[in-house]
């Protein structure tokens, strides 16, 4: 089954959210921001076949030849995995440093979770580094790419900000619908990029996964809310289950809810000082997504081996 036709946000002339429906891990959004001379995309997707469906969708808003820039919000798969093609295509690519070493070191498919028929995914030969605030003037209008102060999704996140639209794509800071994963980066760090997120008074948040929605719906209200109910739950507690089965009683309309007791087991290891038990964590998500029928999956795109 191939996945439904991608749902291309016009949030002002020349910029576009491209929203995929949430139904899997590998499931996120990308974004295109257009001027006179160039054009920014924000993100890629997760396998060749809807790379090419991205691409064919951003090339209906271009004139033919038009200078493309990348910028990857940060390294995993679902964002950075069309980064090759578009390098191959004459694209500048864009990263942190530290997304651009994972990037370059991938592709990371996780093969001991995943099958997938990803098609070809190879990294870039290079990325260019994004260090601090860089402001790209596309003509007629200009879009600045900005790290993250500190470690928090990942420790590489950026985010892409158009200030005549007031539109900040946040790549995975931002989750709507789905439950967040913090198996990368810094939940305390999360929670401060959180506060960094709102200097920018966006009026519009494109977020990593999940529909566009208005900042005065206050999304960044509902991550926070979420990660600090966690740090609580796990100051005197490491029953990782019954910090789940809470946390997908308080969030029952969130999908990937297995991922509750892998972050609660995140959250303990960072508030309390201890080694992340992975191997554990893994099983984890299993076992879980096994007992509440959602495998980890996405018909047509991952095949979860249980």
């Amino acid at each position: 089954m191939s996945r439904p036709d991608l749902n291309p946000v016009a949030l002002h002339p020349g910029v576009i959210a491209f929203h995929q429906p949430p139904g899997g891990w590998f499931v996120s959004n990308a974004g295109l921001v257009a001027g006179r001379d160039a054009a920014l995309q924000i993100d890629t997707f997760a396998t060749e076949p809807l790379n090419r469906r991205l691409e064919t969708a951003i090339d209906a808003y271009l004139e033919p030849g038009t200078p493309r820039t990348v910028a990857l919000t940060h390294a995993h798969g679902d964002h950075a995995h069309g980064a090759g093609r578009l390098a191959a295509a004459g694209a500048t690519i864009l990263a942190t440093p530290p997304a651009a070493g994972e990037v370059l070191s991938g592709p990371h498919t996780y093969d001991f979770l995943f099958s997938c028929d990803w098609g070809a995914i190879d990294p870039p030969a290079d990325i260019s580094p994004v260090t601090e605030p860089r402001t790209l003037d596309l003509g007629g209008t200009s879009v600045a790419v900005v790290p993250v102060p500190g470690p928090a999704h990942t420790h590489g996140d950026l985010v892409a900000w158009h200030a005549d639209s007031g539109t900040l794509f946040t790549g995975d800071l931002l989750f709507l619908g789905v439950t967040p994963l913090a198996i990368s980066g810094s939940i305390a760090g999360w929670l401060d990029a959180l506060t960094w997120l709102e200097t920018f008074s966006a009026s519009t948040y494109v977020p990593g996964h999940g529909p566009v929605t208005a900042a005065a719906d206050d999304l960044v209200a509902e991550v926070r809310e979420y990660f600090e109910w966690l740090r609580e739950a796990v100051a005197g507690s490491a029953d990782f289950a019954a910090i789940e089965a809470a946390a997908r009683a308080r969030w029952p309309e969130w999908g990937a809810g297995e991922r509750h007791g892998v972050n609660a087991r995140i959250a303990y290891s960072q508030a309390h000082g201890v080694d992340l038990d992975f191997a554990a964590g893994v099983e984890d998500l299993l076992t879980s997504a096994a007992a509440h029928g959602e495998p980890m999956t996405e018909a047509g795109l991952i095949r979860l081996d249980l």
